[in-house]
C-alpha cells in the first residue's frame, strides 16, 4: 500500500469514528429524538389523510360540547342532567367511561347516586397528582377516599424494572359515587418536551400497585380481564390476556409504561359521537330513546366534556386544538382493535447502525468519486424506504435521525476530505513539479491530474552549462560564500530555463542539465534551447559585474546543445526514481558543453538545422568526442 493510499485510509478511519462520537453526543442530547418526532407526525398526517382508520364502533362518545352545556347548563350543575344520562346508559345495558370528576357533594333529589348503581360497569375518573409536581394545589385524600382507591389498584405481573410514573395523591369524585363505580382510571395524560401529546401513560404507582388509565380500565373491564393476568414487560408492552382462543392484545410501551396514541382520524371526522344533551332528553322521550338504544347498546360510551370553557384541549400530531378526552377514546379503540404504532426494539435499532455504519465505511474507502457519491445516494434510498416500509405494513415509529445524521456526515465530512486530500495532493504534485517546470506549466500539468512520465523516446534538444574554473575558484573560499554565490547563479539561470519553456534535469555542482521539448511536446524545442542559452550568457554578465568586486570571480560559463531522439520519463528503482533524459544525443551535448570556449556557446550540426533560421552561427568546427570514430560538426553561437 502506498504512503498517499495509507494516508488517505487512515483519515477515513478518522472521520469515521469522528462521526461515531458525534452521533452518540448528539443522541444524548435529544436531537435525533426531535427529528424522529418530526417524522413520525408526517408520516402519521399522510396515513390519516389518505387512509384514515375508524374508531371502534363499540366506542360511543357523549359530548357535552358548548351546545349541549347552554342547552342544560341548571340540569348540569345540579347533577340531574348526569343521574338521567347514567340511567338512559344502564337502561342500554351499555358500559361508560365518565371522563368527569363530580368533587362537590350532590342533592339527593339529583338521582345520581341511584342511576350509578343501576350502571352495568361504571368506570369513573381520577386525576393524579405525580410525584414530580411538588408544587400543585390539591387537597389531600381523606380515610374514606384513599380506602375507595385502594380497592381499585391493580397488581399486575411485572418483568424487569420498569420506571412507572409514581402518584403523591389523586383527585377523585365524591365518595359516595366513586365507592360505586366498577372500577377508577386516572386520565393523566403528559406531552412530549415540544408540547405535543404523543404518548400516555397507562399507569399511575401507588401504594403496592398501580392504578390504570380510563381507557385501559374501561376497555380491560368491557374484554373481562383480571388485571391480576396482565404482564407488564418495560421497554417491550403491556399483555392483556384476553378469552381463550383469541390471540392476546400486545400493547407497546417504553420504560415507564407510556404508549404512543394510536390516532386513527381527525376529531373532526370521528363519527361516533352523540350530544349529551340528546342522551339525557332520551330519559324522558321514548321516541328518541328508541333512536338511541340500538346504536347504545352494548357499547362503551365515553363521557367528557368538550366545551371549549373546560381548557381540556391540547396540540397533537393531527390537530393544533384536540379534546384530550379524545386520547382516551383513541387509545381504547386501539385495545379493542389490537392497532398500535411500536418502537424498535434496542437490538434491531443496533443491527441496523452497525449494518448501515459499516456500508458508510466501505464506501468510503472507494477511491472513485462517482461510486461513492452513488453509493452513499443508494443507501440514503435504501434506509428511507426502509423506514417508510416499517411505519406502512410494520405500524413502527421511525428511527431515522442517528443513522441518517451518521451517513450524511460521513458523506459530507468524507467529500470535503477527498476535495482537501486531492488538493493536498495536487499542491504537493505542484511544488514537486516546480523543481523542473515553470510554475505555470506545473500547474497546468498538476491540474490535469496525470502527465505521461513512462520512459519513451522523444526527439528533445538538451543543454548543458558548466561554469569555467569554479571547482579552483571555491577551493580556497568560505562555504557559505560559495552557497550564497551558487545560489544566486543557479537561481537566475533556473529562472531563464523556465522562462523559455525548459525543463531543469539536474543540478551537477555547477551544472545544469536541461532540455526542452516535454513534458509538454514543443516543435521549436532547438530554438527554445538557443534563445536560452543566448539570455544565459547575458545574465552571467551581469552576474559577473556584480559578484566581482566583492568575492573576485571571473564568471565565464561554457554551454552546448544537443539535438535528437533520447529516453524521456521517470527512470530509477523503487527506492530511488527521477525524471530525466538519456541517451547518445544526451552525451553528445555534454560533450559540446566540455568543448566550448569559456563564455560561448556550442551546437551541434543537428540543433544547428533545427534552429538556425533564427541565430548567426560561427565557422564550422569538427571535434574529435570520446565513443564516436568521426569527428563531430558542431557551431559557436554568435550572440
Amino acid at each position: 500500500m502506498s504512503t498517499k493510499s495509507s494516508g488517505a485510509r487512515k483519515g477515513i478511519l478518522g472521520i469515521f469514528l469522528l462521526t461515531v462520537l458525534l452521533s452518540g453526543v448528539f443522541s444524548l442530547t435529544g436531537v435525533f429524538s426531535s427529528l424522529d418526532r418530526l417524522l413520525y407526525d408526517l408520516f402519521l398526517n399522510i396515513r390519516i389523510a389518505w387512509n384514515p382508520m375508524p374508531i371502534n364502533p363499540r366506542i360511543i362518545l357523549v359530548d357535552i360540547n358548548d351546545s349541549s352545556r347552554n342547552e342544560m347548563e341548571d340540569a348540569i350543575n345540579s347533577g340531574r342532567a348526569f343521574a338521567d344520562l347514567l340511567s338512559v346508559l344502564g337502561d342500554c345495558d351499555s358500559a361508560g367511561a365518565v371522563d368527569i370528576i363530580f368533587k362537590n357533594p350532590l342533592p339527593d333529589g339529583g338521582g345520581l347516586v341511584k342511576s350509578t348503581a343501576n350502571m352495568r360497569n361504571l368506570i369513573l375518573a381520577v386525576m393524579p397528582v405525580p410525584e414530580v409536581l411538588t408544587d400543585f394545589a390539591h387537597n389531600e385524600m381523606d380515610g374514606r377516599s384513599r380506602e375507595i382507591l385502594a380497592k381499585n389498584v391493580w397488581h399486575i405481573k411485572e418483568t424487569g424494572k420498569g420506571s412507572i410514573p409514581p402518584a403523591r395523591s389523586f383527585i377523585m369524585s365524591n365518595p359516595e359515587i366513586a365507592g360505586l363505580a366498577s372500577q377508577l382510571g386516572h386520565i393523566g395524560v403528559e406531552h412530549d418536551a415540544d408540547g405535543i401529546y404523543r404518548k400516555t401513560p397507562l399507569f399511575y404507582r401507588w401504594d403496592d400497585g398501580v392504578i390504570p388509565s380510563l381507557a385501559l380500565a374501561a376497555a380491560v373491564t368491557e374484554l373481562r380481564i383480571d388485571p391480576s393476568m396482565i404482564e407488564f414487560h418495560p421497554g417491550k408492552a403491556v399483555i392483556l390476556p384476553v378469552s381463550r382462543g383469541n390471540n392476546p392484545v400486545r400493547i407497546p410501551v417504553d420504560e415507564s409504561g407510556y404508549v404512543r396514541i394510536p390516532y386513527t382520524s381527525r376529531w373532526k371526522d370521528n363519527r361516533y359521537r352523540v350530544p349529551f344533551s340528546q342522551v339525557v332528553k332520551a330519559k324522558n322521550d321514548e321516541v328518541l330513546f328508541e333512536k338511541l338504544f340500538n346504536e347504545l347498546t352494548g357499547s362503551i360510551t365515553l363521557v367528557a366534556d368538550t366545551g371549549a370553557g373546560t381548557k381540556d384541549f391540547g396540540v397533537t400530531p393531527i390537530e393544533a386544538v384536540y379534546p384530550l378526552s379524545g386520547i382516551s377514546q383513541a387509545v381504547m379503540s386501539g385495545i379493542l382493535n389490537n392497532f398500535f404504532y411500536d418502537d424498535l426494539d434496542a437490538g434491531s435499532k443496533l443491527l441496523l447502525l452497525i449494518v448501515f455504519a459499516a456500508a458508510s465505511l466501505v464506501l468510503g474507502m472507494l477511491k472513485k468519486d462517482t461510486p461513492f457519491h452513488i453509493g452513499f445516494l443508494v443507501l440514503f434510498l435504501v434506509y428511507s424506504f426502509l423506514t417508510y416500509a416499517l411505519w406502512q405494513w410494520a405500524y413502527t415509529a421511525p428511527w431515522f435521525g442517528i443513522v441518517f445524521f451518521f451517513m450524511a456526515f460521513y458523506w459530507l465530512s468524507g467529500f470535503v476530505f477527498r476535495l482537501f486530500f486531492r488538493y493536498r495532493r495536487r499542491l504537493l504534485f505542484t511544488n514537486a513539479l516546480t523543481r523542473y517546470f515553470p510554475r505555470a506549466l506545473a500547474e497546468r500539468i498538476g491540474a490535469q491530474g496525470k502527465t505521461d512520465v513512462l520512459p519513451a523516446y522523444k526527439e528533445l534538444s538538451v543543454l548543458f552549462s558548466n561554469i569555467s574554473g569554479f571547482t579552483r575558484w571555491s577551493a580556497n573560499r568560505e562555504p557559505k560564500t560559495v552557497h550564497a554565490f551558487l545560489s544566486d547563479y543557479l537561481e537566475s539561470m533556473t529562472a531563464l530555463i523556465f522562462e523559455h519553456g525548459g525543463t531543469v534535469d539536474k543540478f551537477m555542482g555547477d551544472g545544469i542539465l536541461a532540455f526542452f521539448g516535454d513534458p509538454v511536446k514543443q516543435e521549436d524545442h532547438a530554438e527554445r534551447a538557443v534563445r536560452t542559452a543566448v539570455a544565459m550568457q547575458k545574465k552571467i554578465a551581469e552576474l559577473r559585474n556584480a559578484w566581482m568586486p566583492s568575492i573576485n570571480i571571473n564568471l565565464r560559463v561554457r554551454i552546448g546543445i544537443n539535438s535528437g531522439s533520447v529516453l524521456v520519463g521517470n527512470l530509477g528503482t523503487k527506492t530511488r526514481i527521477e525524471y530525466t533524459v538519456i541517451g547518445s544525443p544526451v552525451n553528445l551535448g555534454k560533450r559540446m558543453e566540455s568543448n566550448a570556449p569559456p563564455g560561448g556557446i556550442l551546437v551541434t550540426a543537428d540543433t544547428r538545422q533545427r534552429a538556425g533560421a533564427y541565430f548567426s552561427f560561427g565557422n564550422k568546427k569538427l571535434v574529435m568526442v570520446e565513443g564516436c570514430d568521426e569527428p563531430i560538426e558542431c557551431y559557436e553561437v554568435i550572440f
